[in-house]
């Protein structure tokens, strides 16, 4: 299969059919009937292996499923693969797309049908920069994610957790779904800064996020706003819920151990709540939140109050 008929006496013809027999592009001719007629050493490699026949698009690509050849298949079901495959084939006149191999390579295909019906189409290997394409892509992720995380405690910087209040707000406003609002602060954190160290307050930022983030929603989202306070947003659960949810999270809180064990320090937290009102923004239901906070405190810290003043 890896010649055509051609005078023996025309050099140029030759000479391209072995090129095309050499080139590292998969080339393939298939007449009217789906019949292969030629087939280059790569195409060999990628689709046939020592497969002898039939010789026909469907017997091929049956082969190559069962011999681990060929391309990838997501569901598995080669029979559907060919059945959507063949109406696919001679629907255009040309068309260019990119497959990827069992083996793990992508190839870039042009595909056209000739004037006789018969179908031609070479490959062009693209692996590397598929490569190349995930790297850059996972490498913007990554300072995409980076932005948008504190880097201590790994959850939602200020910066996000703000973004998310505003965009749970917006939907707050154009459905009415409910949410609610917490702001959080570690009590007497700068205590701990100035007798254990800045270490110390560091491990224990990091107890308290993980802590937290174990015992919240899926739904919900906590961030760190700076220093020892947080910000938690509640959506689908009106004030009397918000305030159960932030008292679970408050009931039998782990003290942070510090080293390897010789020093626990207890880890209690104040928090102020509310509900988001009509037409509330982010720097309304943040005060709010902000009074109810400074009252949880006043009042002898490790509990939480309400803000239910109207908007202003």
């Amino acid at each position: 299969m890896t010649s055509l008929p051609f005078d023996p006496d025309d050099e140029a013809l030759r000479c391209l059919v072995e090129a095309l027999t050499e080139s590292g592009q998969a080339v393939s001719i298939f007449d009217a009937e789906d019949h292969l007629r030629y087939a280059n050493k790569t195409y060999q490699g990628m689709f046939l292996g020592d497969y002898d026949g039939p010789l026909t698009f469907d017997g091929i690509i049956r082969h190559a499923h069962r011999n681990g050849l060929g391309v990838r298949i997501d569901d598995g079901d080669v029979e559907a693969f060919l059945a959507r495959t063949r109406g696919r084939r001679r629907s255009v006149h040309r068309k260019s797309f990119e497959t990827d191999l069992l083996d793990g390579r992508w190839f870039w295909i042009d595909h056209t049908v000739l004037p006789n019906g018969w179908v031609l189409s070479v490959g062009a290997d693209i692996t590397a920069l598929k490569k190349n394409e995930k790297s850059l892509r996972q490498a913007h992720e990554a300072a995409l994610k980076a932005s948008r995380t504190d880097q201590l405690t790994g959850l939602p910087n200020r910066r996000h957790i703000l973004g998310l209040l505003d965009e749970a707000l917006a939907a707050h406003e154009g459905t009415g779904s409910v949410l609610c609002v917490a702001v959080i602060d570690i009590d007497r954190f700068k205590a701990i800064n100035d007798s254990y160290g800045h270490e110390a307050g560091d491990a224990v930022l990091e107890h308290f996020a993980r802590t937290c983030r174990e015992r919240v929603r899926a739904q919900d989202h906590l961030g760190r706003t700076g220093g020892e306070e947080f910000l938690l947003l509640l959506p689908d659960v009106g004030i009397e819920g918000a305030v159960r949810i932030v008292d679970r999270i408050r009931d039998g809180f782990p003290s942070a151990v510090l080293g390897h064990g010789e020093l626990e320090l207890p880890c209690t937290f104040s928090a102020g709540v509310t509900e988001a009102l009509p037409d509330d923004d982010r720097s309304s239901i943040l005060r709010r939140a902000d009074r109810a906070l400074y009252a949880a405190k006043a009042a002898g810290r490790n509990q939480t109050r309400i803000g239910l003043e109207a908007k202003r």
